[in-house]
């Protein structure tokens, strides 16, 4: 591990991390709340931030390498949810309880161990901006406004994986630039759709922020159910379905290229969707009428599949042939290069391909075919990567269910919660259907470390691990 490059690196992120505590001290201003909740943090994260900038300079220049960064953004990324929970530990949340929601909140997942209607105006609009900040990501926005940082395309592929991004700008600052743009641009929109449409300013804002971030945090505990209209459903699972896409594919839409809405990706994205829906409607029919089950059907199955999280409905209470369906839009999640978790869509359509090409190659052993992605063949490393990432993404989902199965959650439970943490989706079924309050401090745990391999789609995780464990090269 190169100590210089992640004191560096750590401290501007700290340091931009200090400055957006200065957002909701201005909120507790407004509301006549308690500052010194935020403020706390702020001097505590610059403190930091100072200290690692300063140790950084003591130590000769080294070669930095992918590892290096990887390794650098996992860590940030335990220390970056650190902070955020000291607002709540300062509102007398338990430290284990603060340091789970604010994991939560800046990885998007959207699991929550609080009453939102308990906290003061602050700390809601605060776990709206985690989800904010961590759907972007906190290392892109320090890469726009500290561009010094060094090796900013390994970061920014670290803490944003996308197996298919398009190449927006040939910098990766300007890349960066673009697509906080587009992502402040919608946060506007929905805001201002949100308004229009009769909701408080306040719920739009912090509605927004977990719509566009595909995060799921809600100031109400029913979530959307509580606003008891059609047209803000609509609109928040408008602007969550966007969340899911490739921002590439948002980026060619602004410049009237509409032909990249034949991307390969963004085709399966919207036929998985439409399929959950149809077959959803149908199978809840046995709850709703036919408009109510198209109603609720639709909404879940896009806030699921984007990993947003919001519920309009107790999908609890739905058939299990339902809840497999949900069960599976978890797992798979939304596309490359979005806000959303899961496994990406991408992946499993090449996932597929492959499982084809390798039964047509048992059928006929002599003819050639590759695996392709639109007009492209991947090459095998390529193809061999993502079986990797598969067949690590499923084996963790099973260990962590094993986890919470032999702690005394039952089978329902432990599945649906790992795929909710691994996906970063937030509800689960079984005794997690409204929230993780009782449950214990290991599986808590669990559920955090999930979470957190999960948000850094397992790579720096695991490389951060290895070299742990070979500590001979640190």
């Amino acid at each position: 591990m190169i100590y210089r490059y992640f004191f560096n690196t750590a401290g501007n992120i700290l340091f931009m991390l200090s400055l957006t505590f200065s957002v909701p001290i201005a909120v507790a201003y407004v509301y006549s709340e308690r500052v010194e909740i935020f403020l706390v943090p702020l001097f505590l994260t610059l403190l930091l931030a100072i200290i690692f900038l300063i140790l950084s300079r003591k130590r000769s220049v080294e070669t930095v390498g992918e590892r290096e960064t990887y390794i650098t953004v996992a860590l940030i990324w335990l220390l970056i949810p650190l902070f955020g929970s000291i607002p709540f530990i300062l509102n007398n949340v338990s430290p284990i309880d603060a340091f789970f929601e604010s994991f939560s909140g800046f990885t998007t997942t959207g699991a929550t161990v609080l009453v939102p209607e308990n906290l003061p105006k602050s700390l809601q609009f605060w776990r709206g901006m985690m989800q904010w900040l961590g759907g972007f990501g906190i290392v892109i926005l320090t890469l726009i406004f500290l561009p010094q940082i060094k090796k900013s395309s390994a970061l920014f592929m670290a803490e944003y994986p996308s197996v298919v991004m398009p190449k927006i700008k040939p910098r990766i600052r300007d890349m960066a630039i673009v697509i906080f743009q587009i992502y402040f641009i919608l946060t506007i929109l929905e805001i201002t759709i949100l308004t229009l449409l009769g909701v408080d300013l306040f719920k739009a804002v912090v509605h927004s922020f977990t719509t566009i971030s595909t995060g799921g945090f809600s100031t109400n505990s029913e979530s959307i159910s509580a606003f008891q209209d059609v047209r803000v459903e609509a609109a928040i699972a408008f602007f969550a379905f966007v969340g899911g896409m490739n921002f590439g594919i948002i980026y060619a839409l602004t410049n009237k290229q509409l032909r990249s809405l034949a991307d390969l990706e963004f085709r399966y994205y919207s036929t998985f969707i439409l399929i959950s829906i149809a077959a959803l409607t149908f199978i809840n029919l046995n709850h709703y009428g036919f408009l109510d089950s198209i109603r609720f059907s639709a909404f879940q199955a896009i806030s699921i599949m984007t990993t947003t999280g919001f519920t309009t409905a107790d999908f609890n209470s739905w058939s299990d042939s339902a809840k497999m369906i949900i069960l599976t839009l978890m797992l798979i999640g939304g596309c490359s290069g979005s806000t959303a978790g899961g496994m990406k869509v991408i992946r499993f359509v090449i996932l597929i391909k492959y499982i084809s090409l390798q039964i047509y190659r048992i059928m006929e052993p002599r003819a050639v075919r590759t695996v392709r992605y639109g007009n492209y063949v991947l090459e095998k490393d390529y193809v061999e990567e993502i079986l990797a990432f598969f067949v690590l993404f499923i084996f963790i989902f099973f260990i962590s269910s094993l986890f919470l199965s032999l702690i005394g959650y039952d089978l329902e439970t432990s599945l649906s919660l790992s795929a909710s943490s691994l996906g970063n989706v937030g509800p689960a079924f079984g005794m997690a259907a409204k929230n993780v309050a009782e449950f214990s401090e290991f599986a808590k745990v669990i559920l955090i470390i999930n979470m957190w391999v999960g948000r850094l789609e397992i790579i720096p995780v695991f490389t951060l691990l290895l070299s742990l464990a070979q500590r001979e090269k640190w």
